[in-house]
Protein backbone atom coordinates (compact mmCIF):
# COMPACT_ATOMS: atom_id res chain seq x y z
CA UNK A 1 0.00 0.00 0.00
CA UNK A 2 1.11 3.82 -1.13
CA UNK A 3 2.93 5.63 1.90
CA UNK A 4 4.15 8.78 2.94
CA UNK A 5 6.10 10.28 5.58
CA UNK A 6 5.80 13.96 6.43
CA UNK A 7 5.72 16.74 8.71
CA UNK A 8 2.83 17.69 10.67
CA UNK A 9 1.50 21.10 9.84
CA UNK A 10 -1.11 23.12 11.56
CA UNK A 11 -3.38 24.49 8.67
CA UNK A 12 -5.75 27.31 10.62
CA UNK A 13 -7.58 24.74 13.45
CA UNK A 14 -6.79 21.79 11.14
CA UNK A 15 -3.42 19.36 11.05
CA UNK A 16 -2.04 18.30 7.76
CA UNK A 17 0.11 16.02 6.25
CA UNK A 18 1.35 16.63 2.37
CA UNK A 19 0.87 13.99 0.07
CA UNK A 20 3.60 13.97 -2.26
CA UNK A 21 2.39 14.25 -6.47
CA UNK A 22 3.63 10.75 -7.21
CA UNK A 23 1.58 8.95 -4.71
CA UNK A 24 -2.02 11.72 -5.36
CA UNK A 25 -0.85 9.58 -9.18
CA UNK A 26 -1.14 6.41 -7.52
CA UNK A 27 -4.45 6.96 -5.79
CA UNK A 28 -5.77 7.85 -8.64
CA UNK A 29 -5.47 11.22 -9.16
CA UNK A 30 -8.18 14.05 -9.26
CA UNK A 31 -9.50 17.10 -7.03
CA UNK A 32 -10.48 15.09 -3.87
CA UNK A 33 -9.69 11.55 -3.11
CA UNK A 34 -11.34 9.37 -0.47
CA UNK A 35 -9.01 7.32 1.31
CA UNK A 36 -8.36 4.97 4.31
CA UNK A 37 -5.74 5.86 6.40
CA UNK A 38 -3.57 3.93 9.13
CA UNK A 39 -1.57 5.59 11.24
CA UNK A 40 0.08 4.50 14.45
CA UNK A 41 -2.43 1.49 14.32
CA UNK A 42 -5.54 3.32 14.33
CA UNK A 43 -7.03 3.56 10.68
CA UNK A 44 -9.63 6.24 9.62
CA UNK A 45 -11.59 7.96 6.75
CA UNK A 46 -10.38 11.43 5.21
CA UNK A 47 -9.79 12.77 2.03
CA UNK A 48 -7.13 13.95 0.05
CA UNK A 49 -7.34 17.64 -1.04
CA UNK A 50 -5.28 19.79 -3.75
CA UNK A 51 -1.98 21.49 -2.31
CA UNK A 52 -1.14 22.95 -5.87
CA UNK A 53 1.72 21.59 -8.25
CA UNK A 54 0.04 17.66 -8.77
CA UNK A 55 0.81 17.45 -4.76
CA UNK A 56 -2.27 17.07 -1.84
CA UNK A 57 -2.81 17.74 1.69
CA UNK A 58 -4.89 15.32 4.27
CA UNK A 59 -6.08 16.32 7.09
CA UNK A 60 -4.82 13.89 10.19
CA UNK A 61 -6.59 13.50 13.70
CA UNK A 62 -4.73 15.21 16.35
CA UNK A 63 -5.94 12.76 18.95
CA UNK A 64 -3.77 10.57 16.97
CA UNK A 65 -0.59 11.86 16.98
CA UNK A 66 -0.75 13.67 20.43
CA UNK A 67 -1.58 10.21 22.04
CA UNK A 68 2.08 9.61 20.46
CA UNK A 69 3.75 12.28 21.80
CA UNK A 70 4.10 14.01 18.35
CA UNK A 71 3.48 17.28 17.45
CA UNK A 72 3.29 20.37 14.53
CA UNK A 73 6.86 19.48 13.17
CA UNK A 74 7.01 15.72 14.03
CA UNK A 75 7.54 13.41 11.05
CA UNK A 76 4.36 11.34 10.55
CA UNK A 77 3.98 8.24 8.22
CA UNK A 78 0.43 7.66 7.02
CA UNK A 79 -0.88 4.46 4.50
CA UNK A 80 -3.23 5.55 2.25
CA UNK A 81 -5.63 3.46 0.44
CA UNK A 82 -8.41 4.57 -2.27
CA UNK A 83 -11.99 4.25 -0.69
CA UNK A 84 -14.11 3.29 -3.14
CA UNK A 85 -17.22 2.78 -0.66
CA UNK A 86 -19.97 5.30 -0.96
CA UNK A 87 -19.49 8.07 1.49
CA UNK A 88 -23.05 9.94 0.55
CA UNK A 89 -25.94 10.41 2.75
CA UNK A 90 -29.25 8.99 2.51
CA UNK A 91 -31.77 11.76 2.23
CA UNK A 92 -34.92 12.05 4.29
CA UNK A 93 -38.13 11.67 2.95
CA UNK A 94 -39.47 15.10 3.89
CA UNK A 95 -36.52 16.64 2.37
CA UNK A 96 -36.60 14.19 -1.05
CA UNK A 97 -40.31 15.45 -1.70
CA UNK A 98 -39.54 19.19 -1.09
CA UNK A 99 -36.87 18.21 -3.77
CA UNK A 100 -39.91 16.83 -6.18
CA UNK A 101 -41.53 20.52 -6.26
CA UNK A 102 -37.93 22.33 -6.84
CA UNK A 103 -35.74 20.99 -9.83
CA UNK A 104 -33.26 24.04 -8.69
CA UNK A 105 -32.89 22.72 -5.71
CA UNK A 106 -32.32 18.77 -6.70
CA UNK A 107 -29.90 20.33 -8.72
CA UNK A 108 -28.20 22.12 -6.07
CA UNK A 109 -27.92 18.71 -3.64
CA UNK A 110 -26.64 16.56 -6.15
CA UNK A 111 -24.09 19.84 -7.34
CA UNK A 112 -23.24 19.69 -3.33
CA UNK A 113 -20.45 17.77 -2.08
CA UNK A 114 -20.61 14.42 0.29
CA UNK A 115 -19.90 16.79 3.72
CA UNK A 116 -22.51 19.73 2.89
CA UNK A 117 -25.10 16.87 2.18
CA UNK A 118 -24.22 14.89 5.44
CA UNK A 119 -23.83 18.19 7.50
CA UNK A 120 -27.52 19.44 6.10
CA UNK A 121 -29.07 16.16 6.87
CA UNK A 122 -27.30 16.14 10.29
CA UNK A 123 -28.74 19.29 10.78
CA UNK A 124 -31.98 18.32 10.11
CA UNK A 125 -32.01 15.36 12.09
CA UNK A 126 -30.92 17.50 15.17
CA UNK A 127 -34.49 19.39 14.94
CA UNK A 128 -36.75 18.23 18.08
CA UNK A 129 -39.94 19.38 17.01
CA UNK A 130 -41.77 19.03 13.47
CA UNK A 131 -42.61 22.52 13.07
CA UNK A 132 -38.11 23.30 13.21
CA UNK A 133 -37.63 20.41 11.01
CA UNK A 134 -40.00 22.01 8.75
CA UNK A 135 -38.55 25.29 8.44
CA UNK A 136 -35.24 23.67 8.50
CA UNK A 137 -36.37 21.74 4.67
CA UNK A 138 -38.23 25.26 3.53
CA UNK A 139 -34.01 26.98 4.68
CA UNK A 140 -32.45 23.87 3.08
CA UNK A 141 -34.23 24.47 -0.17
CA UNK A 142 -33.81 28.24 -0.63
CA UNK A 143 -29.97 27.39 -0.02
CA UNK A 144 -29.96 24.60 -3.07
CA UNK A 145 -31.45 27.00 -5.27
CA UNK A 146 -29.11 29.57 -4.25
CA UNK A 147 -26.27 27.45 -4.64
CA UNK A 148 -27.50 26.05 -8.16
CA UNK A 149 -28.24 29.43 -9.52
CA UNK A 150 -24.16 30.30 -8.32
CA UNK A 151 -23.29 27.66 -10.36
CA UNK A 152 -24.98 27.92 -13.55
CA UNK A 153 -24.92 31.80 -13.23
CA UNK A 154 -28.42 32.34 -13.51
CA UNK A 155 -31.59 31.66 -11.08
CA UNK A 156 -33.72 28.78 -12.47
CA UNK A 157 -36.67 29.61 -10.84
CA UNK A 158 -38.11 32.84 -8.67
CA UNK A 159 -37.46 32.62 -5.17
CA UNK A 160 -40.60 33.32 -3.07
CA UNK A 161 -40.40 36.20 -1.03
CA UNK A 162 -41.20 36.21 2.86
CA UNK A 163 -43.54 38.56 4.16
CA UNK A 164 -42.16 41.17 6.72
CA UNK A 165 -43.31 40.48 9.77
CA UNK A 166 -41.83 43.32 12.20
CA UNK A 167 -39.78 46.04 12.56
CA UNK A 168 -35.80 45.53 12.37
CA UNK A 169 -34.06 46.14 15.79
CA UNK A 170 -33.05 49.55 16.29
CA UNK A 171 -35.49 50.99 13.79
CA UNK A 172 -37.63 52.05 16.88
CA UNK A 173 -40.39 50.61 15.18
CA UNK A 174 -41.72 52.72 12.70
Amino acid sequence: MPACTAPIRKLGVLYTVAVPATLVKTLGGGPRIPVVIRCLGETYLSTVMPAGRGRGRVHVRADIFRAAGLGPGDDLTLVLKRDRSSRDVGLPADLRQALQFRPAAATGWAQAPVSYRRAMVGYLDAARAPVTRATRVEIFIERLCERASRRTGKSSEPSPRRPHTGSRKGDGGS
